[in-house]
């Protein structure tokens, strides 16, 4: 069933639920975030599908139109009802306006019945095939949250220098204002367990790009466990979607979050 809706407060203020409160949870929800995605949402729908069905068949797939403007939506509902035997195991989540993909992934999560809660980008740069690795490695180093690195010794990257250079950059200066572990915080896969979600999403306010940033920040200052796992990554567009006007806003976000962590504690 779609779910459309222009309350903004609303989709602001939600949070995971704690486990006492949800009903037959599932193994795995699975968040996928699209913003004008009508191209490629299908295709990513259907290859997770068909990934979960092999590999974990309790699931779900939480799809969040973040405002799109062409037929994102529509496609998905079409999907849905197309027939297939794993359909009812998708929903569609749709909002307006754009808010941001931070935004579109807190609010999957907030309504998300799984132990273990799988952010997925919607372009198929990365294959949902990486998620049975993540939980290998979550199960077998007994991890709270394990995220694919583009920086990872192993990981295979088909994508420009430019991209590859931005991306190390970006790393610099996280390591730098920030000190984490971690290499790579912003690539597009991540798998959570159910709780670390419930404590850190709440103290997460960033809604655009630096979102995974200050979520991750949020999850090392609460003393869980992050490991990085190697992914491959296969560009699917031309020309990437972060403009001047991203980058500028990325560095306000990113200083957001280093002065709430240094000077205000927000995250204690």
């Amino acid at each position: 069933m779609a779910i459309y809706s222009s309350n903004k407060n609303r989709l602001q203020a939600g949070i995971l639920l704690p486990d006492k409160t949800v009903q037959n949870l599932i193994d795995f929800s699975i968040v996928i975030p699209a913003y004008n995605e009508e191209g490629r949402i299908v295709c990513t729908l259907k290859e997770t599908a068909e990934v979960f069905e092999n590999f974990n068949s309790s699931y779900e797939i939480i799809a969040v139109d973040d405002g799109s403007t062409d037929k994102t939506r529509e496609n998905v509902e079409a999907f849905i009802s197309s027939g297939a035997s794993y359909c009812r195991k998708v929903r569609i989540e749709s909002y307006s306006p754009n808010m941001g993909k931070g935004n579109a992934l807190k609010h999957g999560a907030s309504i998300a019945r799984g132990k273990y809660i799988l952010f997925l980008d919607a372009d198929l740069d990365l294959h949902p095939s990486i998620a049975k690795e993540l939980y290998e490695i979550i199960k077998t180093k007994d991890a709270d949250v394990v995220i694919g690195s583009k920086m990872h010794r192993k990981s295979v990257l088909h994508y420009p220098f430019l991209r590859k250079l931005t991306s190390y950059c970006y790393y610099i200066i996280i390591k730098i204002l920030f000190r984490l572990s971690i290499k790579d915080t912003q690539t597009g896969i991540k798998l959570f367990k159910r709780e670390v979600l419930g404590k850190c999403l709440p103290k997460v306010i960033v809604k655009r790009y630096a979102f995974d940033l200050e979520l991750l920040v949020a999850v090392n200052k609460k003393g869980y466990s992050i490991v990085e796992a190697p992914v491959r990554v296969d560009l699917k567009r031309q020309f990437g979607r972060v403009g001047i006007k991203d980058a500028i806003r990325v560095f306000f976000d990113t200083m957001g979050v280093f002065l709430r962590l240094n000077f205000k504690k927000y995250y204690d």
